[in-house]
C-alpha cells in the first residue's frame, strides 16, 4: 500500500451530486496516519444534496457554517451533526454552487471481520476517522500527500445498487439520492 496514489480527477467531480454520489461507490478513501501505515476504505454508502434541496445545508446559501459545501469540488465539508457527530462530506459541482456527498459507510480493504460498529454510518465514520470540523474542514481530499484523500476503485455494477430516500431527514424525501452498494455487509440496508 506504499506505492504512488493517484487521486481522484477533479473534473470528475465538476457533474451533480446526485451523480457523483452514485459514482463514488467503489472509490477509496486512503487514510494517511501519521505514524502508521495507510489504510484504505471502499466507499460503500453516500447521499447526495444540492442546493435546491431542502434537506441540504446549502438550502437558504452560504454562511460560515457550509461554506465549503460551496466549493472548490474535491475538498471536505465536515457538519456536526446533533451536536456532536462529525460527518464528512466531499464538496462537489461548480464553485459556489453549494453541493456535497456526505459518506455514510466505508469498508476496509481488505475486510478485517467484523468492524461494522467502527465504519457504518456517518457519526461512527467520522468518529473512527478523528474528522472534527476545526481540523478538516475545507481540506483539500485530492492530494495525495495529505492525511485523506479520495482514489478510484473499481465501480459498483449498476445491479449491485440500491438507489433510496436519504436517512435522518424530513425534507426531501421524495429524492432517493442515498446510494448503497447492497454487496457490502459495512452499508445500511435500503
Amino acid at each position: 500500500m506504499d506505492r504512488p496514489v493517484e487521486p481522484l480527477p477533479r473534473p470528475s467531480l465538476l457533474r451533480p451530486a446526485p451523480e457523483i454520489a452514485r459514482a463514488l461507490l467503489g472509490a477509496h478513501l486512503r487514510w494517511n496516519r501519521p505514524g502508521d501505515v495507510p489504510l484504505l476504505l471502499r466507499i460503500v454508502e453516500t447521499e447526495a444534496y444540492t442546493g435546491d434541496d431542502p434537506a441540504s445545508h446549502s438550502h437558504r446559501g452560504p454562511t460560515r457554517a457550509n461554506a465549503a459545501m460551496f466549493g472548490p469540488p474535491g475538498h471536505a465539508y465536515v457538519h456536526i451533526n446533533y451536536g456532536i457527530h462529525h460527518c464528512l462530506n466531499v464538496a462537489t459541482g461548480r464553485e459556489g454552487v453549494g453541493e456535497a456527498v456526505l459518506l455514510r459507510a466505508l469498508e476496509p480493504v481488505p475486510w478485517a471481520g467484523d468492524v461494522r460498529s467502527a465504519w457504518s454510518g456517518p457519526g461512527r465514520l467520522g468518529r473512527s476517522l478523528g474528522i472534527r470540523k476545526e481540523t478538516h474542514d475545507h481540506a483539500p481530499l485530492l492530494d495525495p500527500a495529505l492525511e485523506f484523500v479520495l482514489v478510484p476503485g473499481p465501480p459498483v455494477p449498476d445491479d449491485a445498487v440500491a438507489a433510496t430516500a436519504r436517512v435522518g431527514i424530513s425534507r426531501g424525501l421524495d429524492r432517493p439520492w442515498r446510494f448503497v452498494d447492497r454487496r457490502s455487509p459495512m452499508a445500511g440496508r435500503p
